[in-house]
């Protein structure tokens, strides 16, 4: 007889992506569906999410909504709920809280409204996103989530102190609820990107980029498919005794 863990692989379920139009985002969509699962894709541009679903090979279902939109997330999981009873898609197996936002401010020119933004973006959304999903997955006693978080969360960065208190809760989060789901087979981790070329670093030049590639050992970017590379291996059986870390792909960034 096999283990619920057998029966449920990312081939046979299906995996939730949030921010699924963004660089990373998009690159994790177009990794799970090339391995055959069924993506739930998330986003608040309905033409991007067309233009995702449209470039993609595989089975991507678009959800538009905002992920800040507490009732909005919870009709998602509703739609993924009864669409994940249908044969071609399979049960939740996987979460990936990829949408976040980084605001740039000073303390002294910052205030309550993007502090809370911040929380709610990077935070909170996930935070719910975490509760619905595990209601999902626990039915099964098998599933996986992953956090991205930042490098900046643990080691602090002038300007960005909302970012980085947003994204070290997601990180202590991360940590606690991979003791607390871990007995109903829910794993949690978190992947942590260093300096990625995508769309949002497209516009820093050539001075910017070596200040930035003298910090790290590697001396370069990364790509937004290895961070996908990173995320889809947690997600997978293949890290099946992997629970509470947080994997950097960073280069060794050096503070």
């Amino acid at each position: 007889m096999t283990s619920p863990s057998e029966q449920l692989s990312l081939r046979d379920g299906s995996v939730l992506v949030t921010g699924a139009t963004g660089g990373i985002g998009r690159a994790i969509v177009e990794l799970l569906s090339k391995r055959g699962t069924t993506v739930f894709a998330a986003g608040r541009s309905k033409a991007a999410l067309e233009a995702l679903v449209e470039s993609t090979s595989g089975h991507v279902i678009p959800l538009q909504y905002d992920v800040t939109d507490e009732k909005s997330v919870k009709e998602a999981f509703r739609s993924i709920q009864k669409q994940q009873l249908e044969p071609n898609v399979g049960m939740l197996v996987g979460l990936v809280n990829n949408a976040g936002e980084m605001k740039e401010a000073p303390l002294l020119a910052s205030n309550m409204d993007l502090l809370k933004h911040q929380l709610n973006v990077n935070f909170l959304s996930a935070y719910q996103h975490m509760q619905l999903a595990s209601r999902l997955m626990a039915r099964s006693r098998h599933g996986a989530i992953v956090n991205v978080v930042s490098q900046i969360g643990e080691q602090g960065n002038a300007g960005l102190s909302a970012y980085a208190a947003s994204k070290a809760a997601l990180t202590g989060a991360t940590k606690s609820l991979a003791k607390e789901l871990a007995p109903i087979g829910i794993r949690v981790n978190a992947v942590a990107p260093g300096f990625i070329e995508t769309e949002l670093t497209a516009h820093y030049d050539d001075a910017q980029r070596e200040r930035i590639f003298s910090r790290i050992a590697l001396k370069k970017a990364g790509s937004a498919e290895l961070v996908a590379q990173a995320i889809v291996f947690l997600l997978d059986d293949a890290s099946n005794y992997t629970t509470g870390h947080v994997l950097p792909v960073d280069g060794l960034f050096q503070p």
